[in-house]
């Protein structure tokens, strides 16, 4: 027989918070084992008690704060605890600042590079509320509270929030909640909408209905009202993501700008764009300024998406070439050069992680390189970025082990230099920070 797990107490208990782990949850020990606990920060001695749940193991929520940190605050949303969207809100914005900081800086520290303090930029932040101009939404239609609701998901569980206001989400958004929710109680499908999608452009907010039944007439008529109520764009979803297509109004379009250039990109819905609009425009510049393009540079965008990069950097370079993984998001992208008269910026369509060796895109003499990959990093492209002439290359990155991984890599193996790092806070009050580093091969020893 298996040795029987000690069964764990459900009255509350005190401890000290040593630290935050990389989720957010405080971290102690108590009874011989580490213990994380929710809403917790450190150097506080707070009450806790143990929550029970197989994904819950080696968890406890905090009761009551018997010793604050200085850097506590009191959290703007009443469903902070609850919601499952922040996590961060009770910590200061000047700690959290410094807690991504440092992970970043020790992650990198920890693959062996050497990251002095002149080597650090000044974090790149924005707006703290209502910047989150893409969600998904779960909609429940819950007999209890005879009601609907829409929103996140609760904290450790797969109920959704009951939430009627949201300071994180873009404030179209964020107003139009409690008027979905009430539209979605008047439609023969209630029970039959299991999530919504919302995008926010600079100027028009769209949302996504997937539905799982097709709509009655009636149903179809209260979100044309709902469309021309709130002025959102609607589109609908019976099946997968092939599925989208736009219901109200016809002639709805998203677009954003990166203002100091001048540029706007057309974009759907479902398409990737960077969640904090001011952020992008901030980090875009942060790169033109890092990469320094120069009239005579041929640069290489891999990951480009819809020209996000790619177009700012062909207002300076010579030629800049986009690879991206989508088909459509290279037509996308396509289409933001010739709005953007931009000829000098062409698109290729490649698995960036199988086919690097045969470079389905044109073979040019690339000096400068740009790459803001998904969270698993960009190992498998760097021994070909190295073999060619390329004498700068800024890494855009989602995920600080990755980063610092690759950094690594270009550093140990391909004889780049790290010249700089930084935080690019695109989340405020969550743990999701993007980071930003450059690498400069030497030239005959020299850096220039």
């Amino acid at each position: 027989m298996g040795r029987s797990r000690k069964k764990l107490s459900d009255q509350p208990f005190e401890v000290d918070i040593t630290a935050l782990d990389a989720k957010g949850l405080g971290l102690t020990e108590f009874a011989d084992k580490t213990l994380r606990v929710f809403d917790a920060l450190p150097g506080e001695k707070v009450v806790a008690r143990y929550l029970f749940g197989r994904s819950l193991r080696g968890r406890a929520e905090t009761l009551r704060v018997l010793q604050a940190s200085v850097d506590r605050v009191e959290p703007r949303c009443p469903q902070f605890g609850d919601c499952g969207a922040c996590s961060l809100q009770h910590l200061s914005m000047d700690a959290q600042l410094q807690r991504k900081e440092k992970i970043l800086l020790e992650t990198l520290q920890g693959a062996g590079l050497a990251v002095s303090p002149d080597m650090v930029y000044a974090p790149l932040t924005g707006p703290l509320w209502n910047y989150r101009r893409k969600a998904r939404l779960s909609v429940r239609d819950v007999v209890a509270k005879e009601r609907v609701l829409v929103g996140f998901r609760e904290r450790n569980s797969r109920y959704v929030a009951d939430m009627d206001q949201c300071f994180v989400l873009h404030d179209v958004i964020a107003d139009a909640l409690p008027k979905l929710a009430r539209l979605v109680e008047t439609m023969d499908c209630r029970t039959r909408i299991p999530q919504v999608e919302v995008a926010c452009g600079d100027e028009q907010c769209a949302m996504i209905l997937r539905h799982l039944e097709p709509l009655s007439d009636n149903d179809l008529e209260s979100l044309r009202a709902f469309a021309l109520q709130t002025g959102l764009g609607i589109y609908l979803q019976a099946a997968g993501p092939d599925s989208v297509r736009l219901f109200e109004p016809a002639d709805f379009q998203l677009d954003y700008a990166i203002e100091p250039l001048g540029l706007r990109f057309v974009f759907e819905p479902l398409d990737f764009i960077q969640v904090n609009g001011e952020l992008n425009q901030q980090m875009v510049m942060r790169a033109l300024d890092l990469l320094d393009p120069q009239p005579g540079d041929t640069v290489l965008d891999l990951f480009c998406g819809l020209g996000n990069f790619t177009l700012p950097l062909a207002t300076r370079a010579a030629h800049v070439t986009g690879i991206e993984g989508s088909a459509e998001m290279v037509e996308r992208a396509r289409g933001n050069a010739q709005l953007n008269g931009l000829a000098n910026a062409e698109f290729q369509q490649a698995d960036l992680y199988r086919e690097t060796a045969d470079r389905p895109w044109p073979d040019k003499d690339y000096n400068k390189v740009l790459l803001d990959p998904p969270r698993s990093g960009a190992r498998e492209l760097l021994a070909w970025i190295a073999a060619g002439n390329v004498s700068h290359v800024l890494y855009i990155s989602c995920n600080p082990e990755t980063l610092a991984r690759d950094a690594g890599l270009l550093v140990d193996t391909h004889g780049f230099r790290l010249q700089g790092t930084g935080i690019i806070n695109m989340f405020p009050h969550t743990t999701h920070s993007e980071a930003m580093a450059l690498f400069e091969r030497p030239i005959n020893g020299e850096i220039s």
